[in-house]
């Protein structure tokens, strides 16, 4: 159990108010004359006392009060509490101010003080007028083991001319066990957590601390960590341009960054880090930089699991579409025109009767409807034109497509095709392109939809927006909202980014990039925010 810290009696409170025929007073220096003969008896007020003694009794220190002959007159419970647990019942008969000569004072050999002085040898300093107050270690040496203690005294003035002298201590034991039990539950969160606590010279990034984690985060000593250009050395290949452009931007323009990069362990290992920086300013210069690196490698092969199971399902889902739309256009299609062919011959050989050739007429009709949404069913589930033709021909189609509402007109501007693309890719964003035309058909009764695809050299750009009712985006619609997550995940499998602008009766506009040149292994993005104001120039993006 943590005792309670010790408490201290600033010197101009140490005069306990008491009343006076025109209010409070603080003690002799205010009282008016006629008051100051009443209270210069020897005798504390009873009042005073029992007020005193009241508060004494609430305190969750170890407080004693002791009168003008040092006589301990009452005790915090604390106090009590500490005598029994150190086994000094024996020293409860004795109230004298002998009571304090077995504590003995215990100072540093560097001050050249008395170290035979007792703890009742100072307190009668104070009793005689010599001192006022101290604040000294000593050790109680007649137990089995000494007890070391951080003593407090105070002289406390009472209404007339009487006082009492307040003692105050408190175990160092105890407070060192605190502290280092406070330390090791500390370094056992940072080791759980794998967290790494450094501080560096904001100029150079030269570590002049690191926490015991570090040997375990990437294996290298913690003086190898301290010498010059350790980070820019040892983070990876992939992080290193960004990186180094961050750490090299002087003087930061905010005081609060979060950085995630990948570093190389010594083991060979790569360790995925988010480093959390705290930078402090005097002058408008950063004169100190400390932080917290955390260990996030787990999180990211979760991540990584998560992102390629997700790209598995789109692959297992794109397949099935294939397979279902080739069934539709190769099977169900021909037996469709087989019938219609059929219905043909039969309405020629009744042409006789008008009756019947009105019905094989009809007939036929429904046939070939039938035939045209199996058609186009079959293109929405997989384009046949998607793969042999490409993702421009596709997206032409698909704007050309009859829709529900015959009034809504598509306007298609294309850049930089044709033009050869990866699977993934075309596929990406043809789909993101269907879902949007989707959505302005279904939600948005806009009349004019502009549809813009461009590709350059390391970028595909995909813009679709429309003249509709628009929406709010922070409503839930956006949030859950399967189209917007459907291509949200798409994109994030090839790398690419979604913007969305809408407002009410304002319409909406969606914009979509996708890099073209990408990283052998792993090819993902992972995008970093830095805290601040956007755009923040520091807001750094790292790849997978």
């Amino acid at each position: 159990m943590t005792s309670a810290p010790l408490i201290k009696f600033p010197r101009e409170s140490r005069k306990l108010l008491f009343q006076t025929g025109t209010g409070w007073s603080g003690g002799m220096a205010a009282a008016p004359e006629k008051e100051l003969a009443k209270n210069l008896s020897s005798e504390p007020d009873e009042d005073s006392d029992k007020f005193l003694q009241a508060v004494v009794d609430a305190c969750a220190s170890n407080v004693a009060v002791l009168d003008e002959s040092g006589n301990m007159l009452y005790a915090s419970k604390a106090w009590h509490l500490f005598e029994k647990a150190n086994s000094l019942g024996s020293r409860q008969h004795d109230r004298s101010l002998n009571y304090f000569e077995h504590y003995r004072r215990f100072d540093e050999p560097s001050t050249g003080d008395n170290t035979t002085a007792t703890l009742s040898d100072d307190i009668q300093r104070i009793l005689v007028g010599d001192e006022t107050e101290f604040h000294r270690r000593y050790c109680y040496d007649k137990l089995n083991a000494p007890r070391y203690l951080f003593t407090h005294a105070a002289r406390l003035d009472l209404p007339g001319s009487a006082f009492r002298v307040l003692v105050n201590h408190d175990d160092v034991v105890v407070a060192r066990e605190a502290l280092q039990k406070s330390e090791e539950r500390l370094s056992q969160l940072l080791e759980t957590a794998k967290i790494l606590v450094w501080e560096a010279e904001p100029a150079s990034w030269k570590f002049t601390y690191v926490s015991k984690q570090a040997v375990e985060m990437l294996g290298y000593p913690i003086a190898q960590w301290c010498k010059p250009g350790f980070l820019f050395s040892h983070i990876h290949r992939s992080d290193e341009q960004r990186a180094l452009s961050f750490c090299q931007k002087h003087p930061h323009p905010a005081d609060h960054h979060d950085l995630t990069f990948r570093m190389l362990a010594r083991d060979g290992r790569v360790v995925w880090v988010q480093n959390i920086i705290s930078v402090t300013h005097e002058n408008g210069k950063p004169t100190r930089m400390h932080g917290f690196m955390i260990d996030i490698s787990e999180r990211k092969r979760t991540e990584e699991a998560l992102q390629e199971l997700t790209g598995r399902l789109v692959a297992a889902q794109e397949e099935e579409r294939s397979r279902v739309a080739r069934e539709l256009h190769d099977d169900l299609s021909q037996k469709i025109a087989l019938a219609s062919i059929e219905l043909g011959k039969l309405a020629q050989e009744a042409h006789k009767k008008v009756s019947l050739r009105s019905r094989f007429r009809k007939l036929m009709k429904q046939v070939n409807e039938i035939s045209n949404d199996i058609h186009r069913l079959s293109y929405k589930l997989h384009p046949s034109k998607l793969d042999h033709l490409g993702l421009a021909a596709a997206v032409k189609g698909l704007c050309k497509q009859p829709s529900e509402r015959p009034n809504l007109n598509i306007e298609l501007k294309q850049t930089g095709f044709p033009a050869t693309l990866s699977n993934d890719v075309t596929l990406c964003a043809f789909r993101v392109v269907q879902e949007a035309l989707r959505n302005c058909v279904k939600h948005s009764g806009a009349q004019t939809v502009q549809v813009v695809l461009e590709k350059t050299d390391d970028v595909l750009r995909l813009s679709i927006s429309d003249d509709g009712c628009g929406f709010d985006t922070k409503s839930d619609a956006m949030k859950k909202g399967l189209g917007f997550v459907s291509m949200k995940e798409r994109l994030h499998l090839v790398g690419g980014e979604i913007q969305i602008h809408s407002r009410p009766l304002r319409g909406t506009s969606l914009n979509v990039s996708i890099p073209l040149v990408r990283e052998s292994d792993p090819s993902k993005v992972s995008t970093v925010t830095l805290s601040g104001l956007a755009p923040d120039p520091l807001a750094l993006g790292f790849e997978r």
